[in-house]
């Protein structure tokens, strides 16, 4: 195996891509102050189930990055030659991806390239990039293929901190010597994060272990209220990582589709820090959200409200206590728009905001816990539900909330102002299930939601300070009183 490396200390790193787990760079223990850098021009991929793949077996809209990185860069127009040996056959053929998903707008998406075995002469594109593999299984068939790839000329070393393997010291290093490539990436267990080298070295002095570590901690939680617990087949974590790039498209700020979530360069703050990730991380929260909604109960009015289930869970385990909600005093209109009588009101009508819409989700995990999402997305998964319309992903969602809570949410239902035919709460209502012992539409996550709203004093016009409550529920100006 030709090594290329900067050595205070011998290090060895062979790239290991498991089909049963996370693709990660393996790499021997090497003391803590370390500087030493290396990086290999021999690497091992194994054959694992296409991103699509993956997201049908979860449920999902959005499938995730199925590519690993090498930890490469190819200049513009430069030729790159490969050497490819086919160690176990398999379905898929293996592809080098030139460029990162949504890194930049001219090159939105990497160029690809199918890879054959022997000798594989390349030449970039005006763009150059990052490179990755791909390398999946045709759908209907079990990943067994096996290649070795030999990059032998066109290719620069560009700085790839890999979380448990790569030190904070090494990672300077890296920043030092390596120098060529625009971008540089981190890897945790669980994500890529790919970052232009102005902002890695920008935020050079952060703690490269512990921001990995708590995106780690984020998809987890996002994992975790998804029911992907590696309890069975159906719910064990996919496969594949997420990916968050760095964007210089000013068209968004983030967005978040196939294979990518993306954040435009003036963000990247929040996620170089762990300050930012940890405390001012609703964004990337949200974005990696989107890679686990499920399609059967996320009808068209609730692509940007169920997304953030998914934050929310996130928040708690970054230990943030007052949600979201609370802080923007999101229950306050909540409240408002449940005392609107059901014929004037409509849950997915465009006047219903977002988090208004995202507050009856929210009672329902107050009412419930993380039992009843959890329990929602593994009966998805398993019944491998898909519907063509809104109503039957609304009556989908409607029934289960019904079995699994193990009562009849009728009235909740409505209050909320689900416009369905009239049979779905037919069903409900032939479920002979008990109706809950409490108003579920009363319930907040404020802590100090009652003591909002005590009288301390009264004037002619019926209200004094209760911070715009009654004036709200009058006139709908909260600086009315």
């Amino acid at each position: 195996m030709l090594k290329n490396a900067i050595k205070l200390w011998f290090l060895t790193a062979v790239l290991i891509i498991s089909a049963c787990q996370k693709n990660v760079v393996v790499m021997e223990e090497v003391p803590i102050d370390s500087l030493a850098i290396s990086y290999d021009t021999i690497q091992v991929f194994n054959e694992v189930p296409s991103g699509t793949k993956e997201a049908k077996r979860l449920g999902q809209r959005n499938p995730a990055s199925d590519f690993t990185a090498t930890g490469f860069y190819v200049a513009p127009n430069e030729t790159l030659t490969i050497h490819m040996e086919q160690l176990e056959d398999g379905s898929g053929v293996p592809t080098l991806l030139i460029g990162t998903y949504s890194r930049y707008k001219a090159k939105w998406n990497p160029t690809v390239v199918p890879l054959t075995a022997g000798v594989n002469t390349i030449q970039a594109d005006a763009y150059g990039g990052l490179l990755y593999i791909r390398y999946n299984s045709n759908d209907n068939s079990i990943a067994s293929g096996k290649v070795q790839l030999e990059f032998r000329s066109g290719y620069r070393a560009a700085p790839h901190f890999v979380l448990g393997k790569t030190t904070n010291a090494q990672w300077q290093t890296m920043l030092d010597t390596w120098t060529t490539a625009p971008d540089v990436i981190l890897e945790s267990n669980e994500t890529m994060l790919v970052a232009s080298r102005t902002k890695a070295l920008e935020y050079r002095q952060e703690n490269q272990q512990q921001l990995m570590q708590t995106f780690d901690e984020i998809t987890k939680a996002e994992y975790s209220i998804s029911g992907i617990d590696n309890s069975s087949a159906e719910h064990k974590e996919n496969v594949h990582k997420l990916l968050m790039t760095e964007t210089d498209n000013t068209d968004y700020f983030m967005v978040a589709t196939w294979y990518r979530t993306a954040y435009i360069s003036s963000a990247m703050n929040i996620l170089l820090t762990v300050d930012g990730a940890r405390n001012n991380g609703w964004g990337p929260w949200h974005e990696l959200g989107h890679m686990h909604q499920q399609g059967a109960w996320t009808w068209d009015a609730l692509g940007e409200v169920t997304v953030n289930i998914y934050s929310l869970a996130a928040e708690r385990k970054m230990g943030h206590l007052t949600s979201r909600l609370t802080r923007d005093n999101v229950w306050v209109d909540a409240m408002d728009y449940l005392i609107i009588p059901y014929a004037e009101k409509d849950f997915n009508a465009s006047s219903t905001s977002l988090f208004v819409r995202l507050a009856m989700f929210q009672q329902l995990w107050l009412a419930f816990g993380d039992n009843f999402y959890q329990t929602l997305h593994k009966e998805t998964r398993v019944e491998q539900a898909t519907f063509s319309t809104r109503e039957q992903q609304m009556r989908y969602f409607m029934l289960k909330a019904c079995t699994i809570s193990g009562k009849n949410l009728s009235a909740f239902f409505r209050k909320w102002g689900l416009k369905v035919s009239e049979s779905v709460y037919t069903e409900i209502t032939n479920l002979n299930l008990p109706t809950p012992a409490e108003d579920l539409t009363s319930k907040t996550d404020d802590p100090n939601w009652e003591n909002k709203w005590l009288v301390i004093g009264y004037t002619n016009q019926e209200t004094a300070s209760e911070n715009g409550r009654a004036a709200n529920m009058i006139d709908g100006n909260a600086a009315s009183y």
